[in-house]
């Protein structure tokens, strides 16, 4: 989605650059924007040794071929500057390095991606010619992990999506109906993987729902499982028909998910960003969120923050909320502010500004 949301307006803004696209696999139509031409490179790369054969093989022979001036990897996995040396090639190089959580949550990974990550990523972040980000704190994470301390490292933040807004009473007592049975509920969206640390959301509401066993409020979760977790099945069964697993949502059924929640909770141990907080607060949704890496900086002092392993925590923040401790209202106003200060367009200003940097003499 960073890539879509930056990439297609700046092909759209400067149609004087000759644009070629590097695919692994034959994309579907609205995977190609208008004015470039589409490259399908071999292998299709979805595990570490295909990884290492389409960056260091594929790519290089695919940016000899057309002559790039500038390669744009806004993954982050580069080739090595050994093997474009090695392939001719003068091409001008640029990394958007979203998070390290390989690097910081390496366990939380399989060992071969992780050690793949590692590996590349930090290559990439010393030899890259520019050198990109999501936010601040990823920015210094970068710097203290491999000591880039000079190094310039440009900020091409996230977005909320433009069609996200707040929903009226009427409307959000309509999509409780749909999603949650007319339930009030909690919200969390994202991955069910350990690093997004739904399970310390999990146990606290069922915590809360002992402590309130009359209470309607439902924990409305959004996404898939990602890893074979027994403990989390076994919390997500002990919260019963209180607990909803709603899967994929995206669109408008996303924002009205949103809208429609009392809060929108996210646990989350790392983020590079953490595009829910902004969707959330474009959506009007007040929330509780962890307080580690990013989070305070995306929220802007938005949401009401607590330690994303402080069990106790978390329960007391359902309960502040519930009982009216929060100043929710305030927290929306503020959310709505905060949200419209994340734009795409100054990510994309960004980036062609740094592959001008690259280009002038």
């Amino acid at each position: 989605w960073h890539t879509r949301s930056i990439l297609w307006p700046l092909i759209a803004q400067h149609p004087e650059v000759n644009w070629h696209l590097f695919y692994d696999r034959k994309p579907h139509p609205s995977m190609v924007p208008k004015a470039v031409t589409a490259h399908v490179i071999t292998p299709p790369a979805r595990h570490p040794l295909l990884w290492e054969i389409w960056q260091e093989w594929s790519v290089p022979r695919a940016l000899k071929k057309v002559q790039a001036d500038i390669y744009w990897s806004p993954d982050g996995l580069l080739p090595s500057r050994k093997t474009l040396t090695k392939h001719g090639l003068s091409s001008q190089t640029m990394a958007t390095i979203h998070d390290l959580n390989f690097l910081h949550q390496a366990d939380n990974m399989p060992t071969r991606a992780a050690s793949y990550y590692q590996r590349v990523i930090s290559r990439s972040a010393l030899e890259t010619d520019a050198l990109l980000t999501v936010s601040e704190t990823s920015a210094l994470d970068l710097q203290a992990s491999y000591q880039l301390h000079g190094k310039a490292i440009s900020i091409t933040g996230n977005a909320p999506q433009a069609t996200f807004i707040p929903h009226s009473p009427a409307i959000k007592a309509n999509s409780r109906e749909q999603f949650s049975q007319g339930r009030p509920y909690l919200l969390f969206v994202g991955a069910f993987t350990p690093r997004k640390n739904v399970i310390t959301l999990i146990r606290a509401f069922n915590q809360w729902k002992d402590h309130h066993p009359g209470s309607q409020l439902a924990l409305l979760l959004v996404g898939q499982v990602l890893h074979k977790d027994k403990t989390l099945k076994g919390a997500i069964a002990a919260g019963g028909k209180d607990i909803i697993l709603h899967g994929r949502a995206e669109g408008s059924d996303l924002n009205s998910l949103y809208a429609a929640a009392e809060a929108f909770c996210f646990p989350s141990l790392m983020e590079g960003f953490g595009i829910p907080l902004v969707e959330a607060m474009a959506a009007g949704c007040p929330i509780i969120s962890s307080n580690s890496s990013c989070m305070p900086e995306i929220t802007g002092g938005a949401a009401h923050l607590v330690d994303p392993l402080d069990l106790a925590a978390w329960t007391a923040a359902i309960n502040e909320l519930m009982d009216g401790q929060l100043p929710v209202d305030e927290m929306v106003e503020k959310g709505l502010i905060r949200a419209q200060s994340f734009q795409w367009q100054q990510s994309v200003d960004s980036l062609w500004a740094r592959m001008e940097d690259l280009l002038s003499p």
